[in-house]
C-alpha cells in the first residue's frame, strides 16, 4: 500500500512538472507570437515611411566632425533660396574675420566661394596677415558682427548682393574699436559642383566680383 502511494505521488509530481512546463511553453509561444506581430507591424511602417535623408559629415584638418545639412546639398541654384543667403552671410563673416582659433579654417573656406582670380588676389593680399593671426603673432584680432545681407537677383547671372556689417577690432580679447563696412558682390552658380566643394560650398556659389568699402564713421570703444 505504501508503495502504491509513493508511486502515485511520483506520478502526480511528474504530471505537475509536465503541466508547469506546458504553461511555460505556452507563455513563451504567446510572447514570441506577439513579438513577431509587432515586428511585422514595425517593418510595414518603415517600408511605408519616407526614406531618411543622409547625413553628410565633414572632418576638418584637426579631426573635428561637423554635420552638413542635407538641405544645403540639395538646395536649388536660386539666388532667392534661403540657403543661398545663409552661405553668403557665412562667406562675409569667414572672409573678413581674423580670430586666432578659427581664422585658418574659416578664411580658407571663404576662398572656395571665389573665382580663381579673386582667390589668388585675396591670398596675395591677405595671406601673410592670416598666417600671423593663426600663429598668434598678430597684435590684434577682429570679428564680423551684425551682417545685413540683401540679394538682388537678375534674370540672367551674375546676380548681385550687398552686405552691411560691423568689423570689431580686439586686443587681448577686448574690443578697441568697431568699423562699419559695406560689401558689394556678384555671384552665379556652377553648373556642376566639384567633389572638393561639396562640403564647404555645396550649392556651387561662385563670386565673380567683390568690393568692400569702409564707412567714414568709426566707433571707438571706451
Amino acid at each position: 500500500m505504501t508503495r502504491d502511494k509513493n508511486a502515485g505521488r511520483e506520478y502526480a509530481e511528474i504530471w505537475g512538472e509536465t503541466v508547469r512546463a506546458n504553461r511555460k511553453l505556452r507563455t513563451i509561444l504567446i510572447f514570441l507570437s506577439a513579438s513577431i506581430v509587432l515586428g511585422v507591424f514595425v517593418l510595414l511602417r518603415i517600408a511605408g515611411a519616407e526614406a531618411p535623408k543622409p547625413i553628410v559629415i565633414r572632418v576638418d584638418e584637426v579631426g573635428r566632425a561637423e554635420a552638413l545639412a542635407y538641405e544645403a546639398a540639395t538646395a536649388q541654384a536660386d539666388p532667392l533660396d534661403p540657403t543661398t543667403k545663409y552661405f553668403l552671410n557665412r562667406f562675409v563673416a569667414d572672409f573678413h574675420s581674423r580670430r586666432r582659433a578659427t581664422v585658418e579654417e574659416h578664411w580658407t573656406r571663404s576662398l572656395r566661394f571665389l573665382s580663381t582670380n579673386l582667390a589668388n588676389a585675396a591670398f596675395a593680399r591677405d595671406g601673410d596677415e592670416v598666417a600671423s593671426v593663426a600663429a598668434g603673432t598678430a597684435a590684434t584680432e577682429r570679428q564680423v558682427e551684425q551682417v545685413v545681407l540683401r540679394i538682388h537677383p537678375s534674370p540672367e547671372p551674375p546676380h548681385g548682393a550687398t552686405a552691411d556689417f560691423q568689423l570689431v577690432h580686439l586686443l587681448g580679447g577686448q574690443e578697441t574699436r568697431r568699423e562699419r563696412w559695406s560689401l558689394t558682390l556678384r555671384f552665379e552658380f556652377l553648373e556642376s559642383v566639384p567633389p572638393e566643394l561639396v562640403v564647404h560650398n555645396p550649392m556651387g556659389i561662385l563670386i565673380t566680383y567683390l568690393q568692400a568699402d569702409r564707412a567714414l564713421v568709426t566707433e571707438n570703444s571706451p
